[in-house]
């Protein structure tokens, strides 16, 4: 009663948008205990009802307004928590969106309608995937994609924190992210929302958008899709996967246990099956290994609709309430994204009548449900974060989705010194697609679901300029001609192609801004990753008239491009930087800024080797010249150039390094004439791994070093030993690491200046020695012995990391 009492005192201030900060429980035991005693006293249609999440859509009007009727009559319902924002499908009339003060009017009143049938307040969720991106005026942040580019572990804390606290300003304290699905397939639509294919760099940059998400306590991290989505074999969206276990618990596996160590609140499983078991019925994945193996204690809920397409999808159920019952048999999820009805409501509560669930299923799943309200404090401000709503949209967030966006910018491609264009009286002809459209520079989950683009959609960005603007502005000196030219299907005219033509010819540079429209999810599948053929070929036109071409790609995956590289003297991989992105290329372009991104994916160079990692399998060869060999790409994971050049030496184990840790020192030298920034990685190759093909490399750390002109710096890379362990390969067993004994070769980067390797040498009673020798040369330079490691603390087998076999 004590918290029912503080609810509705709560609600009272709420209704004059009082909300304010009080004591709540801090730990998960403390909150765990409230909410076990509430939730003794519910009754069925009360837990039933929070374990039931809709969509928005349900409680409003055709025109966005609130439906106070719907809002009742889910009210004693007891639904437990809404989702989404009424303009995902797209803007009503002249209205894209809503302002966090339009938000928290909104949610106001459903609290308020809610307080009056319920003992409990909603929780509200939103896809805040890159920013607050369906709060109107909040600063949209570069996609994730754009984010793993960057290698920069603070810029992505601080993106996470100004992505919560813009949600929590709106009054939603719940956040369905970070995606943490490891990129596979190129093809597929949701690349651009991971932070790329390395386990270890989507595992880094998790762990640090999840602290930056929680860091004011009052907001929930939501991990997704737990796992194993993104490996479809088609590149098509929802398509199922096959994964051994080896492949779940040591590529898919690490970046939801790193946000699960960071304390993530809260989790959402994915669509797929896996192995012939959709995820809503997969007792293995969803309990064994999530509940067991990761020991998650936060709340779980589903992605939308997924229990229902058990029975319409899957076809693994004979109706939807033979799909609630297995779902809820076999899982541990505790909340239905049910989306558009209650029907959620009828069969659970039909389950239960007949005995074929039982209560305590339930309370275990509401008592998470509790303990989350409760942790975020919604039971004395359910709409959180007034004092957050005058942050919304500041210059410091700018600025830092400025910076972020700069960092991420790949130059992949720089013939002859072509970039920057340092001569700012020359004439530049600017053309492409995506020159005039800031909603290109975004894609998806941007103020809509699909994104949004056309005529006018540029006012709905209002920290933003598209490319040509900002080009102007950087540059009011140059000589600007600018024309699309080409649709972004590749559809062109003969005469707009003549005129281009013309404008190429008299242009010291042409710039060519192209790739994909904006999408998101299913509607974004297609079945050739291929660049349109007719972007292609408006490149190739503007090329023979031997201008400059400046090729700027803006898009959410690596599309082939068939040899545009070759006809072209530059190449900026800008994927999709958002609002301040046309000044971010702008600003790269000409130099104001120094490019530092590197890619976070290997860019194929054709469709068969488009799901091929970087690090695969020793024995995967890929056809090349008509033989097996080393898979042929465009560029290669890590690829990124500079406006400098960098110099590597001194690669040397420090005589620090323990059976525990390694540390590795490597000579840093920019010799150019700007001051610039190098990520440095750090990559592990094993040629012979006993009972398992090893991989072609794994990286195993990074680092992103502030190198001023003509200077050296001396770089630390600190590595775990654990970093070198797999796991086993049975999932609801623990988490069991082992090392195995032999050869580890080490390198930088990808063998600029050419490669340098490290080897490490054990053997089943130790780790005996490291040395260290340059691969061209085969020659020890330092040997640190097992007698100079004897001081040193040895690999402690029982400690959390559960390193199961000692080295």
């Amino acid at each position: 009663m004590a918290i029912l009492r503080r609810w509705l005192v709560a609600i009272l201030a709420t209704s004059l948008v009082l909300a304010r900060p009080q004591a709540r429980c801090d730990s998960y035991q403390t909150c765990h205990e409230l909410a076990y005693a509430e939730v003794a006293n519910m009754t069925l249609t009360e837990l039933v009802g929070q374990m039931t999440q809709v969509d928005i859509s349900t409680i409003l009007n055709s025109d966005r307004t609130l439906n106070v009727t719907k809002v009742e009559a889910m009210a004693k319902l007891h639904i437990g928590s809404y989702l989404n924002s009424p303009f995902a499908g797209g803007p009503v009339g002249s209205k894209a969106g809503w302002t966090a003060t339009e938000w928290r009017t909104l949610l106001t009143s459903i609290q308020s309608i809610h307080a009056k049938h319920s003992k409990h307040p909603i929780l509200y969720g939103l896809d805040s995937v890159h920013g607050a991106n369906y709060v109107t005026h909040a600063v949209m942040f570069p996609q994730q994609i754009n984010a793993a580019a960057s290698f920069n572990r603070d810029l992505v804390t601080e993106m996470g924190h100004v992505t919560g606290r813009d949600t929590e300003a709106a009054g939603i304290p719940w956040i369905f992210g970070p995606i943490l699905d490891v990129q596979t397939s190129k093809m597929w639509a949701r690349a651009y929302e991971t932070f790329g294919e390395d386990p270890y760099v989507v595992t880094e940059l998790g762990r640090a958008i999840v602290h930056g998400l929680q860091d004011n306590n009052t907001v929930a991290a939501c991990f997704k899709h737990f796992i194993g989505y993104a490996a479809t074999p088609t590149g098509h969206d929802r398509d199922p996967v096959t994964l051994s276990d080896y492949d779940v618990l040591n590529y898919y596996m690490p970046p939801f246990q790193a946000a699960i160590d960071a304390g993530a609140l809260t989790g959402m499983m994915n669509y797929v099956s896996v192995n012939g078991k959709p995820m809503g019925v997969n007792h293995k994945l969803l309990v064994k290994l999530l509940r067991h193996d990761l020991a998650f204690k936060g709340m779980l809920v589903t992605d939308w609709a997924v229990i229902n397409d058990l029975h319409s999808f899957h076809h693994v159920a004979a109706t939807d309430q033979d799909a609630v019952r297995q779902a809820l048999t076999h899982t541990s999820i505790d909340m239905s994204m049910v989306a558009s009805d209650t029907l959620f409501i009828n069969h659970t509560l039909a389950l239960l009548e007949t005995k074929q669930l039982h209560v305590g299923r339930l309370r275990e799943s509401v008592q998470r449900i509790t303990a989350l309200k409760l942790r975020l404090h919604l039971y004395d401000a359910p709409v959180p974060g007034q004092a957050n709503v005058a942050s919304v949209g500041d210059r410091a967030s700018q600025d830092l989705a400025y910076k972020l966006a700069t960092e991420s910018l790949v130059l992949l491609k720089n013939a002859n010194s072509t970039l920057p264009i340092a001569n700012w009286t020359t004439s530049i002809f600017l053309t492409g697609p995506s020159i005039a459209s800031i909603g290109h520079l975004c894609g998806g989950w941007s103020l809509a679901w699909q994104g949004v683009s056309g005529p006018n959609t540029n006012a709905l960005f209002p920290h933003g300029q598209t490319v040509q603007d900002a080009l102007r502005v950087t540059c009011p000196t140059c000589a600007i001609e600018a024309m699309p030219g080409v649709d972004v299907d590749g559809t062109y005219s003969k005469d707009v192609l003549e005129d281009a033509v013309k404008k190429a010819a008299r242009a010291d540079y042409t710039i060519v801004v192209l790739g994909e429209g904006p999408y998101a999810e299913k509607p974004g599948d297609i079945n050739d990753l291929e660049l349109p053929r007719g972007q292609q070929e408006y490149v190739r036109a503007l090329a023979a008239t031997g201008t400059k071409v400046v090729l700027v790609l803006v898009q959410g995956r690596p599309r082939l491009l068939r040899g545009l590289p070759d006809v072209v003297h530059a190449v900026v991989n800008a994927m999709l930087p958002c609002e301040l992105g046309g000044r971010t290329i702008a600003d790269v372009l000409l130099g104001k800024v120094v490019p530092s991104g590197k890619l976070p994916f290997t860019y194929p160079k054709t469709v068969t080797d488009s799901a091929v990692p970087y690090y695969h399998r020793q024995n995967l060869g890929c056809v090349v010249h008509g033989t097996s060999g080393e898979c042929d790409h465009e560029w290669p994971f890590g690829a990124g150039l500079s406006y400098t050049s960098f110099e590597y030496s001194n690669f040397s184990l420090s005589t620090k390094s323990s059976l525990n840790d390694l540390h590795f020192h490597v000579t840093l030298r920019n010799n150019g004439e700007v001051d610039a920034k190098e990520i440095v990685l750090l990559f592990v190759r094993q040629p012979i791994r006993r009972g398992d093909v090893p991989e072609a490399k794994r990286l195993v750390h990074f680092v992103k070093v502030d190198v001023p002109k003509y200077t050296t710096r001396n770089v630390l890379l600190q590595v775990p030993v654990d970093a070198l362990c797999t796991f086993g390969h049975r999932i609801g067993h623990g988490l069991k690491r082992k090392i195995v004994p032999g050869q580890y070769d080490f390198s930088l980067n990808q063998g600029e200046g050419g490669a340098i390797s490290l080897t490490l040498h054990a053997t089943k009673e130790a780790v005996y020695a490291f040395s260290m020798a340059p691969v061209s040369e085969g020659t020890t330079d330092e040997v640190l012995s097992k007698r100079d490691m004897a001081e040193h603390a040895p690999l402690d087998v029982a400690r959390a990391s559960d390193v199961a076999a000692a080295i």
